[in-house]
């Protein structure tokens, strides 16, 4: 049987240091309660504080969209909203970007109007309503991105997807048809 992988961590803090080794999950526990010893905030800062989760985030968008080879999304639910639709897309391009296929995490509104198959006005118009909620950023070229608000509820309507996919095929009748 082939031997799991192991890794290595050092730390150096002032005059503290520590080294964690082992498989993935016993070194970032370790790393975790290292930090927490040495940093007594740090339990309560990590608590409050959000870290956007990519993996769990691949697992809740790949039933609502897919990401070419090239990094572009596919929107695979036509029938959501144009809001939805959006926060889906950009949320797709910021998880492309953490795991390193996308060289970016903004899109401009045609690449969204192809992504999520809606008109360019109608994209314009709601990317427009998004910023005064807050839930997107404008870019400089005006290219749009999630703010940290639009990840955590982007991430939310995935998850939302996400269960409805599991459900039973007699739920799914009248949760699309009601």
């Amino acid at each position: 049987m082939p031997e799991q992988p192991k890794i290595k961590v050092q730390i150096e803090w002032g005059d503290i240091k520590h080294t964690a080794e082992g498989d993935l999950e016993t070194v970032v526990r370790e790393v975790m309660q290292f930090a927490a010893k040495v940093l007594p905030n740090y339990s309560l800062a990590s608590k409050l504080t959000f870290s956007p989760d990519y993996s769990s985030m691949v697992d809740d968008l790949s039933s609502a969209v897919q990401l070419t080879p090239e990094g572009e999304a596919v929107l695979l639910k036509p029938e959501m909203s144009a809001e939805n639709s959006i926060a889906m897309v950009l949320l797709a391009a910021r998880v492309a970007h953490a795991v390193g296929t996308r060289p970016n995490v903004e899109m401009d509104p045609e690449a969204i109007s192809r992504a999520i198959g809606k008109a360019v006005k109608t994209v314009r118009n709601t990317l427009a309503m998004m910023t005064k909620t807050g839930l997107i950023d404008r870019t400089n070229d005006g290219a749009y991105k999630l703010s940290m608000q639009g990840i955590r509820k982007a991430h939310e309507i995935a998850k939302g997807l996400t269960a409805r996919a599991a459900s039973s095929p007699a739920e799914k009748t009248v949760t699309t048809s009601g």
